[in-house]
C-alpha cells in the first residue's frame, strides 16, 4: 500500500468549474514525479462524474449480465475533499459501522469494513479480470456485457445524507489509491464509463435484488439475463430459496458469490442461528416485506412508499404491482427460458 507521504502528494479531487473541470501546472508536475510518465495517467485530477442514467444508444445488445454488491455499512470520508486520497479504506474509524460491525480486540475480532472491502474487491475483479473479462482501458465501454451495482440506501439519515451504494464506490477509490493508482484506477474508469451504477434506495436485501434489476432495466433497456449477487455466504439461502422466488426470478439465473466476515466456531453457530432466526424465517413467512415486521424496517432505515413510483416510472405494470407486494408470474424475466447447460465430459472434478 501506497504510504500517506506518497498520497498526499497525489492530485487532489476539485470541484467542477462552468467551463469544466481544470489541470493545474502543480498536479502535473505531482503526478509526473509519481508515475514519471504523465501518459500513464488515470484522470490525474481526480474528478468525480455524475453517474449515467440515459438507457438507448450507449449500452449495446451484448449488456446482459448484472453483478449486484449488497451494501451493509457506509464508508465517510469526503470525496470531493483535497485529503480524500489520504483516508485508508481499512481504517475502521472511516466507517459508520454497527455496534456488532466493529472490531473487537478482546477477542482479536476484525471490524466488518474488511469483509465489505472483499466484497468491493471480488466485484471488481469480475468486471476486470478473468478469461472471459474484456476490460482494459483503451477498449471501448460498451464492448462488455456485465454491468455493476452497489445497492444501498441513505440509511444512516442521522449521521450522514451519503448513501451506503455511493460511500462503496468512494470506498473502491480509497482502496484503488491505496494501491497506487492516483486517478482513482479500475473503479473510477468503469463508474465514468457508465459500467459500475449506484442504486441508492434499497433498505433490505430484497430490495437490493429488486430495485437493481429495476436500475439496469431504467439504464439498459432491458431487462438482465443473468444475476450473481455479491453479499454474505450466510445469506445465500435466503437469497436463492426466497427472494428469487418471491419474484419470480428464474432460479437458474442467479448465482451467489458469497464472502463472511472472519468468525470462530462459536461464531459462525451464533451468525448461522441468528441469520435462521431473524433473517430466513421472517422472510419466509413474509416473502416480499410487506408484513408489519419486515415493512418497519425499512421505514426505521428511512424507505419512503412513494419511492416505488419512482422506480416504477414507464415500467410494466407487474412490475409496479410487485413493488406493492403483489407478484405474478406475468412479471417480464418470470418466462426467460432456461439457461443451456453443457453436459461435462470426462470424470467429475475432485471436491474436498
Amino acid at each position: 500500500m501506497a504510504s500517506v507521504a506518497d498520497l498526499t502528494a497525489l492530485p487532489k479531487s476539485r470541484a467542477h468549474t462552468e467551463n469544466g473541470p481544470t489541470t493545474t501546472k502543480s498536479s502535473e508536475q505531482d503526478a509526473t514525479a509519481y508515475h514519471g510518465d504523465t501518459s500513464t495517467l488515470e484522470n490525474p485530477d481526480f474528478e468525480h462524474p455524475d453517474q449515467l442514467e440515459s438507457s438507448g444508444p450507449k449500452y449495446n445488445k451484448n449488456i446482459e449480465e448484472l453483478v449486484i454488491v449488497c451494501c451493509h455499512a457506509i464508508f465517510h470520508p469526503d470525496v470531493e475533499a483535497p485529503d480524500f486520497p489520504t483516508h485508508n479504506p481499512h481504517d475502521e474509524g472511516n466507517w459508520h459501522l454497527a455496534p456488532f460491525q466493529k472490531s473487537d480486540p478482546a477477542t482479536g475480532k476484525p471490524g466488518e469494513h474488511e469483509t465489505f472491502l472483499a466484497h468491493v474487491q471480488a466485484s471488481l475483479d469480475i468486471m476486470t479480470t478473468g478469461p472471459n473479462a474484456t476490460w482494459k482501458e483503451d477498449v471501448p465501454w460498451n464492448q462488455d456485457s456485465t454491468i455493476l451495482i452497489f445497492s444501498g440506501g441513505v440509511t444512516k439519515q442521522n449521521l450522514t445524507p451519503l448513501s451506503e451504494a455511493r460511500s462503496y464506490y468512494h470506498a473502491a477509490l480509497a482502496q484503488e489509491l491505496s494501491q497506487g493508482h492516483i486517478g482513482g484506477g479500475r473503479a473510477h474508469q468503469m463508474y465514468s464509463k457508465g459500467r459500475i451504477l449506484l442504486e441508492e434506495h434499497a433498505t433490505d436485501s430484497l430490495q437490493n435484488l429488486v430495485f437493481s434489476i429495476l436500475l439496469f432495466r431504467q439504464t439498459i433497456g432491458r431487462y438482465p439475463k443473468n444475476i450473481r449477487v455479491i453479499t454474505h455466504a450466510f445469506k445465500s439461502k435466503r437469497f436463492l430459496e426466497l427472494h428469487a422466488p418471491a419474484i419470480h426470478w428464474p432460479k437458474d439465473r442467479i448465482q451467489m458469490q458469497g464472502l463472511d466476515p472472519v468468525m470462530s466456531s462459536a461464531e459462525i453457530e451464533s451468525t448461522l442461528q441468528g441469520e435462521e432466526k431473524f433473517g430466513y424465517t421472517p422472510w419466509k413467512q413474509d416473502p416480499l416485506g410487506t408484513g408489519e415486521v419486515l415493512s418497519g424496517k425499512r421505514m426505521q432505515r428511512g424507505w419512503k412508499d412513494e419511492q416505488a413510483t419512482k422506480l416504477t416510472d414507464g415500467l410494466e405494470e407487474s412490475v409496479k404491482k410487485l413493488l406493492s407486494g403483489k407478484a405474478s408470474e406475468e412479471l417480464p424475466w418470470a418466462q426467460m427460458p432456461k439457461r443451456e447447460v453443457k453436459t461435462p465430459t470426462g470424470p467429475p472434478p475432485l471436491r474436498y
